[in-house]
């Protein structure tokens, strides 16, 4: 009874496996005429092909199969005209996948992750317009393309003035995000040697390669335009009024009470006369003339977006602008130079008095006091004698007419320096109105000593022939040194027999002689 049994419920799992392999049977997926099948090429193939087939049934093509169309950012897909169950992607060149088995209609494939999904993105269009190709420098009518998700993406060109016989654009925010696999999109050649790539979203960085030799890592927005032999950027601009310069001077290391020369140039392709306006965050700082510099004066910590507006007499426009960052000097341990009057490249007057006054910053630290050397050169190479000084200007009279260079050093405490070269032209005819344009400087930007300065500046032309007064020469041998420093500390000790000046020695004019003035020469000592 019991083997009867068990001979009936053998054949009732018999029966079962077998309905189970051919219902199974009957639900594995063949392509039909109509289906669309898709492939992700986020390894960096440009060209794919699909390749499907049945065993003793026949094939979609001969090898390597039907060419894909182009349906997204890296997305290509082919419409099925058969019955097939497997297939193979390839790149027509070597390059292929394994023998996959066909997943459905509207299935995508992954070439970096070898797994189907579900595709939702953008479908295959009927017929793509072709490209109207560029016969001059002018863009070319693009083709018709699928519409696909922008957001706020934007065109990126190359200037290939390096020769490269192809150009690819990598883009990424991410190492999970980017518009495909290295070398990344080939871009087209639209002109004048001019190539473009327009991703199918908004990416940070770039770069440009040939496939071997490619740019270093790019920021996106630094300008539409890259030129791969320069390595610089700039505006790809089709405009009658081209932009050939805009610029911030300094552009960088900018602090509160800093004067920035903010300067533009452009040309005119129609014969019409250029204006030009600045503004900075939205304020018109130079109205729209003839006037194609400003000088700018922060008075605030902050970013600032400085604003180029061209204009011509034929009603051409355009624009350009740069972004600025203003930081607070008030810790800065490093002295820095943020303004002289005169401004440079200005004019001086012959045989008149010239002052020289700087504006200076930073030095927070030891005393917090900030040291002056000033070296005039004249047109023939003659030189002052320079030492350092806790004035902030100087003064000299131009006895020679001709281009003079004055060199303005700064040092803080821990002998910290900087320093900038100044050129004036000494004339007996001076322009009237030698200034820019400029804005007011604030007057307390720069921090001061915790001692009063002196009070008096010796005016001296470029070669005096005499000294009669050196301030910190306290053991009077016409020269600052080390010994200066000794001589005043024995001066203050009150050791018998001393002979000295009192304002030579009170370096601080403070009216006591102390180890700070000892100090303060030891300084000016080691920066002669």
């Amino acid at each position: 009874m019991v083997t009867t049994k068990h001979k009936v419920l053998s054949l009732i799992l018999c029966i079962m496996l077998a309905v189970s392999a051919v219902c199974a049977g009957s639900m594995a997926v063949s392509a039909a005429t109509g289906d669309t099948v898709y492939v992700r090429a986020n390894n960096g193939w440009t060209n794919l092909y699909c390749y499907m087939w049945t065993d003793g049934a026949g094939n979609n093509a001969t090898w390597p199969g039907q060419a894909m169309t182009k349906v997204e950012d890296d997305v290509y897909a082919y419409t099925v005209s058969g019955d097939f169950k497997n297939v193979i992607f390839n790149n027509g060149s070597g390059k292929q996948t394994g023998n996959l088995t066909y997943a459905g209609n509207g299935q995508i494939y992954d070439l970096s992750t070898g797994k189907w999904s579900a595709y939702s993105g953008t479908t295959l269009p009927t017929q793509a317009t072709s490209a109207t190709q560029a016969t001059s420098s002018t863009k070319p009518t693009q083709a018709t393309q699928p519409s696909t998700s922008s957001g706020n993406a934007k065109p990126i060109y190359c200037q290939n003035d390096a020769g490269w016989s192809n150009v690819y654009c990598y883009m990424w925010n991410s190492t999970t995000d980017s518009n495909a696999a290295w070398p990344g999109k080939s871009m087209t050649e639209i002109g004048d040697n001019v190539w473009s790539y327009t991703p199918n979203k908004a990416y940070k960085n770039v770069i440009f390669s040939s496939g071997s030799n490619k740019s270093n890592d790019l920021t996106v927005g630094s300008g539409d335009l890259y030129n791969n032999k320069t390595n610089t950027w700039s505006v790809y601009d089709t405009s009658d009024i081209q932009v050939t310069s805009y610029k911030a001077d300094p552009s960088s290391t900018i602090y509160t009470g800093t004067a920035v020369t903010l300067s533009t140039t452009a040309n005119s392709l129609v014969n019409a006369t250029i204006s030009y306006q600045i503004s900075v965050n939205g304020k018109v700082v130079s109205p729209m003339s003839s006037t194609n510099s400003y000088v700018w004066t922060p008075s605030a910590v902050g970013e600032y977006t400085i604003k180029f507006e061209y204009s011509d007499t034929k009603g051409n426009t355009n624009e350009r602008s740069l972004t600025l960052t203003v930081a607070d000097d008030s810790t800065l341990v490093k002295p820095v130079i943020k303004n002289v009057t005169p401004f440079n490249l200005n004019f001086i007057k012959l045989n008149t008095k010239a002052t020289v006054k700087v504006l200076a910053g930073g030095g927070n630290t030891g005393t917090n006091l900030l040291f002056y050397k000033y070296v005039v050169t004249d047109p023939n190479g003659n030189k002052n004698i320079p030492y350092y000084t806790l004035n902030d200007s100087y003064s000299f009279v131009p006895t020679v007419k001709g281009t003079y260079t004055v060199e303005v050093y700064v040092e803080g405490s821990d002998n910290s320096k900087v320093s900038k070269t100044y050129t004036y032209t000494a004339d007996s005819n001076v322009p009237t109105t030698t200034q820019p344009t400029t804005s007011v400087i604030p007057t307390t930007t720069t921090p001061k000593p915790t001692t009063p300065k002196p009070t008096t500046q010796p005016t001296t032309s470029v070669q005096p022939t005499s000294t009669p007064f050196m301030l910190g020469d306290c053991n009077g041998d016409g020269k600052v040194d080390v010994n200066d420093a000794t001589y005043l500390q024995m001066i203050i000790a009150e050791y018998s027999g001393m002979k000295y000046d009192f304002k030579t020695c009170d370096i601080d004019g403070n009216g006591v002689l102390d180890v700070i003035d000892a100090t303060m020469i030891q300084k000016m000592a080691a920066g002669q």
